[in-house]
């Protein structure tokens, strides 16, 4: 197996820092040193500490456990996330840029983001490492090269088993 150092650039909420081993690559960065009450700027190194690893291979961190329901496959899923590249911390979608949360059906998100949403529980804030292969393998897309493995950092807020509601349009002018 090849070893080299690769620093995960993503914004981080204050993990204690360790090393993992990924296929090829070895993770690894210095503590943060506790808990931030706001995201550090991109690019800022951050590893999974002490990941669970789920059965695709996919690596997990919790920053917060949540208590409350957990998604099943065809869920909908109200989120705040942001997702880089793993190898170079680039941001490519962040649902807190934009400053609204999503909401989001567990059937149509890439297979290692649902598969590490799915053992959440509302409340909950993690930091997910998906290898390409569940993430969108040899294809591309905006700001996603292909075989890219990415970085989330998750938080779910609310879990239905039915199409969330849109709300209102909030008129802005009269005629």
């Amino acid at each position: 197996m090849k070893r080299r150092t690769l620093l995960l650039g993503v914004p981080a909420f204050g993990v204690a820092l360790a090393s993992c081993k990924i296929p090829d690559r070895q993770v690894t960065a210095a503590p943060t040193g506790g808990p931030s009450p706001t995201p550090l700027p991109q690019g800022t190194p951050v590893v999974l500490a002490s990941p669970t690893v789920l059965p695709s291979g996919v690596k997990v961190q919790d920053i917060t456990v949540g208590t409350g329901a957990q998604p099943g496959p065809s869920s909908y899923v109200q989120v705040h996330y942001r997702g880089t590249l793993a190898e170079s911390g680039a941001e490519f979608d962040s649902s807190y840029r934009r400053g609204a949360r999503q909401w989001l059906q567990m059937s149509s998100v890439i297979k290692g983001f649902a598969e590490g949403l799915s053992a959440m529980k509302v409340g909950g804030k993690r930091t997910m490492f998906i290898p390409a292969a569940l993430a969108y393998g040899p294809g591309t897309r905006p700001g996603i090269p292909a075989n890219a493995d990415l970085v989330f950092e998750v938080e779910l807020f609310e879990v239905s088993e039915t199409p969330p509601t849109p709300a209102p349009a909030t008129a802005t002018a009269r005629p």
